[in-house]
C-alpha cells in the first residue's frame, strides 16, 4: 500500500513540486529536532553544549578532531559535544561528550543545519573544523600548515598545539591485544575507506614484496578492509577487527607499514610507530608525523591534493621502490618502542 501511494505521488506530481515538498518537510523536521535536542538537556538536568563540533563522516577525520578537543579543554573550555556516528573513536575520551548524526535524506546537511540553530537559539557555539575543502571535482585546497593546526585554527584555537590524535583504551582492551607485541602491522591498500582517494595507493604487489624479504625475520598482521587485496604470509585479519580491536593490535604491534589515512592516526593515537609510504598526494609536513618514516616523493607536482586524476601517471608513487619501505623498516626497528615524540605547531588564527 505504502509504495502504491509513493508511485501515485511521484507519477502525479512534477518532480520540482515533489523537490520542494521534501525540502520543506527536512527543514521542519530539522527546526522540530533542533528544539527537542535542546530541551533534552532542561529534562534530564544535564549541562547543556556550549560548543559543538562537527567534521562530517570519515573515521579519520573524526579521529583527528580529538586533537581539537583536548586543546580546547586544556584551555578551559567545557561542556564540548562532539557529533560523530563513530562513537567507538571517544570511549573514554574525558574531552568531550558524544552524539550521532541526524540521520535524513542529506545527514550531513541536516546535522549542519540543526547544529547551527542549536548554537543559536541556546547560546552556544557550532564549529566544523574543515582543513582541505575542495576547490573542484578531483582537487582539495592545499593546507599552509598541517592539517590538524588547521583544525584548531578552524576551533578558533591559538597558541601551541600538540600534532597528535587520542584514543584512550581501557586494559582489558589493552589485554586482549597483547598477542600483537613485537609483530609488524601491515595494510595491502585503502580504497575501502568512507572518502577513497586513489592518490593515496602504493601498490599491493610491493607491500607483498616487502613481506616476501621480511617475513624469516619478523611475523606481520594484516589490517584493514575485508576488501583489501590478501597479503600472503601475514595473519589476515582483514574485515576480523572492529575500531578498538585494531588500535589494541596496534599498541602492543612493533611497527606498522601502510598508507597515509586511518590507520595511520590510529597507530600515533596509541603510540605506534610507522612507516608511511606517502607518495606525493600529500606533503607529510600536511599530514603526517616526525615520529615516524614518511616516504615522500618530492616531485615538481606534490603536494596535488588531488584524490584520483593524475597527469604524470602516478610517478610521485611510481619512485618509492619495495628496497625504500624495507630500509625504512630496518631503520625503525633500530630506534626504541617508545615514546614517541610530539610535534607542535605555533598557530596564528590570522592566517585562517
Amino acid at each position: 500500500m505504502l509504495s502504491a501511494t509513493k508511485g501515485f505521488v511521484k507519477w502525479v506530481l512534477p518532480a520540482p513540486v515533489r523537490q520542494a515538498a521534501r525540502r520543506g518537510w527536512e527543514e521542519l523536521r530539522d527546526w522540530i529536532d533542533t528544539i527537542v535536542f535542546g530541551l533534552e538537556f532542561a529534562v534530564t538536568r544535564n549541562p547543556r553544549p556550549a560548543l559543538l563540533i562537527y567534521f562530517g563522516f570519515a573515521l579519520g577525520d573524526d579521529l583527528l578532531c580529538t586533537a581539537v578537543l583536548r586543546e580546547l579543554r586544556q584551555r578551559g573550555r567545557n561542556r564540548l559535544l562532539m557529533i560523530s556516528d563513530h562513537p567507538e573513536l571517544f570511549a573514554g575520551n574525558p574531552d568531550a561528550d558524544v552524539r550521532p548524526l541526524w540521520h535524513r535524506h542529506s545527514s550531513y546537511n541536516s546535522t549542519v543545519a540543526i547544529c547551527r540553530r542549536y548554537a543559536r537559539l541556546w547560546g552556544a557555539e557550532f564549529r566544523q573544523p574543515e582543513y582541505a575543502p575542495p576547490t573542484g571535482i578531483d582537487r582539495r585546497k592545499v593546507p599552509a600548515r598541517h592539517v590538524i593546526a588547521e583544525m584548531c585554527a578552524a576551533a578558533g584555537i591559538g597558541g601551541s598545539v600538540a600534532i597528535m590524535p587520542y584514543l584512550a583504551l581501557t586494559e582489558a582492551e589493552k589485554s586482549a591485544g597483547a598477542w600483537a607485541r613485537e609483530r609488524l602491522v601491515i595494510q595491502s591498500s585503502g580504497l575501502a575507506a568512507r572518502h577513497p582517494a586513489k592518490n593515496k595507493e602504493w601498490f599491493p604487489a610491493r607491500f607483498q614484496a616487502v613481506i616476501d624479504a621480511l617475513s624469516g625475520e619478523f611475523e606481520f598482521v594484516q589490517l584493514g578492509s575485508s576488501t583489501d587485496p590478501l597479503l600472503r604470509q601475514a595473519r589476515d585479519l582483514r574485515g576480523g577487527t572492529r575500531i578498538r580491536d585494531a588500535a589494541a593490535i596496534l599498541y602492543h604491534a612493533r611497527l606498522f607499514v601502510g598508507l597515509e589515512g586511518f590507520l595511520m592516526h590510529l597507530a600515533r593515537a596509541v603510540e605506534c610507530p610507522a612507516v608511511i609510504v606517502f607518495g606525493g598526494r600529500v606533503a607529510p609536513w600536511q599530514l603526517g608525523y616526525t615520529c615516524n618514516i614518511n616516504l615522500y616523493s618530492e616531485v615538481p607536482c606534490a603536494p596535488c591534493w588531488r584524490t584520483s586524476g593524475c597527469d604524470f601517471d602516478r610517478r610521485c608513487m611510481n619512485e618509492i621502490a619495495v628496497a625504500d619501505v624495507v630500509a625504512a623498516i630496518r631503520q625503525m626497528l633500530d630506534r626504541p618502542r617508545n615514546p614517541l615524540v610530539v610535534d607542535r605547531v605555533d598557530v596564528s588564527l590570522s592566517e585562517h
